[in-house]
């Protein structure tokens, strides 16, 4: 009796240090985010939650974000291993000598987007002129604007910025503190909260030349086969996304972005690849 007690308590333990061990074997790895939570960031949530990301033997702390610049300057001083940033944001970063590189395209229209009270007398991005914009020194808007401007036709320093923090761009422009805010298209429904509809004007960038690709998964250089597991978990089995219910964004962004789109829902549906046609998944960079 004694042995078959002692053989018991024996693989008891084995067990246990065998399931330490993997506890152990998971990579810690920071996520830095862009903004803070919103519907294109629900993938990774969901990957959180239903364990995916140990599966891939990473523990993932994902981390509210401030601006593409932003996220950039985490990674680049290693207290980020991955991380969102619009994409022309790291391209600028990698040719200046950031040891960084995108992993991963998310949208491939760009959502950056003017955002101003339609009697402003705003009505093209040239008449930005002489105008205040109100918009974080981090966000990408801020980064791409004088590549913008020059695709325009318009001198940025006849822009006049200020800076904000990232949540108080809807009060900026709600209580006309700034004559415009640079948001991303996506952000509207947020925008109509504080302002009517029917007197909110927004011009996407992208109307008006700006052809670029838009949010991408970036990372560090030393972690890149990281990245290529961190990619996997979030995109295993189904594209989970948490779209606003405004139908007219949805409508604009349907089949032009790799976000699915679901107008009954407000919360992150799941959504089984091969439904929906108009789905597409561009990988990661081979380097």
């Amino acid at each position: 009796m004694k042995a078959k007690f002692f053989a018991f308590f024996m693989i008891l333990a084995v067990l246990t240090v065998m399931a330490g061990g993997e506890a152990m074997a998971l990579t810690k790895v920071n996520f830095q985010l862009n903004w803070k939570i919103t519907g294109d960031h629900a993938a990774y949530y969901v990957a959180l939650k239903k364990g995916w990301f140990k599966q891939e033997g990473l523990d993932v702390n994902i981390i509210l974000g401030q601006g593409s610049g932003y996220t950039v300057k985490v990674l680049e001083s290693g207290k980020a291993e991955l991380g969102i940033s619009d994409a022309p944001v790291p391209i600028k970063g990698i040719a200046q000598g950031a040891k960084i590189k995108i992993v991963g395209i998310i949208f491939d229209k760009h959502p950056n987007c003017m955002f101003f009270w339609k009697d402003s007398g705003i009505t093209k991005p040239q008449d930005l002129v002489g105008k205040t914009v109100a918009v974080p020194a981090a966000d990408g808007h801020k980064v791409m604007f004088p590549a913008f401007a020059k695709q325009i036709g318009i001198d940025p320093a006849s822009v006049k910025f200020l800076n904000i923090e990232p949540a108080a761009k809807v009060a900026a422009l709600a209580t006309k503190k700034a004559d415009v805010v640079f948001e991303l298209y996506t952000g509207k429904p947020f925008m109509e909260k504080a302002i009517p509809a029917d007197q909110l004007g927004a011009i996407l960038w992208s109307d008006y030349g700006f052809k670029a690709y838009a949010h991408s998964i970036i990372a560090r250089d030393d972690v890149i086969e990281i990245s290529i597991r961190f990619i996997k978990s979030a995109l295993k089995n189904a594209f989970f996304v948490n779209c606003c219910a405004d139908t007219q964004v949805l409508r604009r962004w349907r089949g032009i972005t790799n976000c699915l789109v679901n107008v009954k829902f407000k919360s992150f549906t799941e959504l089984p690849l091969g439904r929906f046609p108009n789905f597409r998944v561009h990988g990661y960079l081979d380097f």
